[in-house]
């Protein structure tokens, strides 16, 4: 009676053990058919197709025949995404044999069209894969760009980082925000997926920034004149542009304190009816080139500073239609950071 029992469990576990081992070979079977997909694609063409890999290999350009990409009432070229329109011709598919293909910016190697942007690097160069982050060298241009700039572009690695880092949010295609860990808190300048179009309000941002430009410069004019008769010129910048605001003191509210800004001479804050601080005593360019005006106010007083430090200013110049005080912040301890519009600056 008990040999008869054990037979049938033995046939039982040998059932089960052989289901067991081709469940497992057919998942192997299956993943190796997903990471070897496009090798499959090419070891299964038909004569035909054998025939077309010979050809690729001998390919150039006289035996191309270019496929015009469609264009819009609006004269828009069609394009992959993450391509800039100056590179919009070289991503044109060329016929050879009937096939569509693509031809790899450096290398020249052909591959399928339909590979264009397919999360997969195909081209040593990278160049198969300007709107994805699958290829190590590849560059993502933003699909707006700003007239009379330079053309903004990005590491492809920063596509679909769940950062918009493109004025249209063009470089988030996917539209998938960041996972919660990942998200910025907080007020902050970083915007994140899914990510909103401001290029229209950053062109007219800048359109207004290059209109005061203009102004300001013409306003300059009074500035270096007023330096025409100083000997010391350099002390107030290239020509002396600065020393017109060396006459006078601004003064700035940022409750609870004020600030009297004398620049060249003295940066104070005052706090009624408490005692009255200077910020900075001493004037020393940090930088006055290429449109870049930084002055330092140095040796104003220590109490209640890290020890060995004293408190002290940085002015940065800015281009405006008039002489003001933007903003002033204690940027870290006893060092502060002033912005101030002037002409002067333009």
């Amino acid at each position: 009676m008990q040999k008869i029992w054990k037979r049938p469990r033995v046939l039982v576990l040998i059932v089960i053990a052989a289901v067991i081992f081709l469940t497992f070979q057919f998942f192997s079977l299956e993943a190796l058919f997903h990471t070897q997909n496009k090798a499959v694609q090419v070891s299964h063409l038909n004569n035909e197709d054998r025939v077309l890999e010979n050809v690729i290999e001998n390919f150039n350009d006289e035996d191309s025949v270019p496929i015009e990409l469609e264009k819009s009432n609006n004269i828009k070229v069609d394009k992959p995404i993450g391509v800039h329109d100056d590179d919009a011709h070289l991503y044109k598919a060329v016929h050879v044999k009937k096939k569509e293909m693509f031809r790899c910016l450096e290398t020249k190697k052909l591959i399928p069209f339909s590979w264009l942007n397919d999360n997969y690097c195909d081209c040593e160069d990278s160049s198969d894969e300007p709107g994805t982050a699958a290829c190590p060298r590849g560059r993502f241009y933003c699909t707006s760009q700003l007239p009379n700039q330079k053309a903004v572009s990005l590491p492809s690695s920063r596509v679909n980082d769940g950062i918009c880092d493109c004025c249209d949010g063009s470089d988030e295609w996917s539209g998938e925000a960041p996972p919660q860990w990942m998200r910025h808190k907080g007020k902050n300048l970083i915007q994140q997926a899914p990510c909103q179009n401001h290029c229209n309000a950053i062109a007219q941002l800048s359109k207004e920034n290059e209109q005061i430009r203009k102004m300001g410069q013409r306003l300059k004019k009074v500035y270096l004149q007023a330096a025409q008769t100083i000997r010391d010129k350099e002390r107030y910048g290239p020509n002396g542009v600065f020393y017109k605001l060396s006459q006078k003191c601004f003064l700035y509210k940022s409750s609870p304190y004020e600030y009297n800004i004398c620049p060249f001479h003295s940066v104070k804050q005052e706090h009624f009816p408490s005692e009255r601080w200077f910020l900075g005593r001493k004037a020393v360019w940090k930088q006055k080139s290429h449109g870049q005006f930084l002055l330092q106010m140095l040796e104003g007083d220590a109490a209640n500073c890290p020890i060995g430090k004293s408190r002290q200013s940085m002015i940065l110049f800015l281009c405006g239609i008039n002489d003001r005080v933007v903003d002033l912040r204690e940027d870290e301890k006893c060092e502060y950071i002033i912005k101030f519009a002037t002409p002067a600056a333009c």
